[in-house]
């Protein structure tokens, strides 16, 4: 039986209007790549998060290495060497990437901050990652991908021997979560756990150990991965089999043509767009981060001024030039980074 690194045991969590967790038991092994699986709302997140100090129990017990931990923060889960990396990022983006990685353990000298200490140890943090950054950048002049490999390499430069990784791949290209996956190799190499939440079966697959599932707050189901199919893993995560889990429009026709698009380009990164989007269906963009994808819904929606190409909606010609014009010819635009972008904080 392998060391355990993480027991929660009984564990439930409120908030208002909502029961979170509900009586959550299982283990996690010393040194392994464990997964969290589930639903968006099943409980993954607030589970990481009562690991990491972010949020207490209500009831019940966790225990690391064998001890009982009673976190009253971030801070104190950071001292017992427990780091999460979070899917919400969160910095001061007017500071550079040095002042970023080092907050809260600033080197001085003589009572004031030293910034070739602080260079210096940004720059170790990010090499242990093999993220080129450059650390006199300010945060907020990097991409969602590169600001998600600074939370990464702020919780692995600091020596954590467990840590949540959060949906890290959500906003990577596929360069950078390849360079993920070696380092989460490399992490288990060097005995350090990690819990790994995740809808990504390939990445559930290719990385975990252990799966372990939630569905609506309780636990379902630990189990070794190779015992499983992805099949098995989606009827535990749904509660339901896999073949009813796709929406009945995809087998339906589509109706009349909505949107069609000729030769739409722009300086911002794509030329020679074309495309139709009729009446019922969802049409999909993929490529690696930088293809132009977001650049092609910006401009659909009026935010390009660059942008050039012929648009009609609903068989007649428009001219979207504006947010303004794209609301009144009945497009609508949620955008990549929600936080920045799509909200007045």
């Amino acid at each position: 039986m392998a060391d355990i690194a993480v027991r929660f045991a009984s564990v439930t969590k409120r908030f208002p209007g909502a029961l979170a967790l509900e009586d959550v038991s299982f283990d996690i092994a010393a040194g392994s790549c464990h997964a969290l699986c589930g639903e968006n709302g099943a409980g993954k997140s607030t589970l990481g998060k009562i690991l990491a100090g972010i949020h207490r129990p209500d009831a019940g017990r966790v225990v690391v290495f064998g001890q009982p931990v009673h976190f009253d923060g971030p801070e104190d889960a950071l001292r017992a060497r427990i780091g999460m990396v979070h899917q919400e990022l969160a910095f001061c983006e007017n500071l550079s990437v040095a002042e970023n990685l080092c907050l809260g353990e600033l080197p001085a000298k003589g009572g004031f901050l030293s910034r070739a200490d602080m260079r210096r140890r940004a720059e170790e943090m990010l090499a242990v990652i093999d993220a080129k950054i450059d650390v006199r950048r300010p945060v907020g002049d990097l991409t969602t991908g590169q600001q998600q490999m600074l939370q990464i390499a702020t919780a692995v430069g600091r020596g954590a021997r467990i840590i949540v990784f959060d949906e890290p791949t959500s906003s990577l290209s596929q360069h950078e979560a390849e360079k993920l996956y070696e380092l989460i190799v490399r992490l288990r190499e060097s005995d350090v756990t990690s819990i790994y939440v995740s809808h990504r079966m390939e990445e559930i697959f290719r990385l975990c150990d252990t799966v372990t599932v939630m569905r609506d707050g309780k636990h379902v189901a630990t189990t070794p991965t190779r015992e499983i199919t992805t099949a098995d893993l989606v009827q535990m995560m749904i509660g339901r089999r896999l073949e009813d889990y796709f929406p009945s429009h995809i087998a339906g026709e589509a109706g009349d043509e909505l949107l069609r698009v000729e030769g739409l380009s722009s300086p911002a990164g794509f030329r020679s767009v074309s495309f139709t989007l009729r009446a019922g269906e969802v049409l999909g963009f993929a490529g690696l981060v930088g293809a132009g994808r977001s650049e092609v819904a910006q401009a659909l929606f009026g935010l390009d001024p660059n942008a050039k190409g012929r648009v009609w909606i609903q068989g007649r010609p428009a001219e979207v030039r504006s947010p303004a014009d794209a609301r009144r010819a009945g497009l609508a635009l949620v955008p990549e980074d929600r936080k920045r972008q799509g909200l007045v904080l």
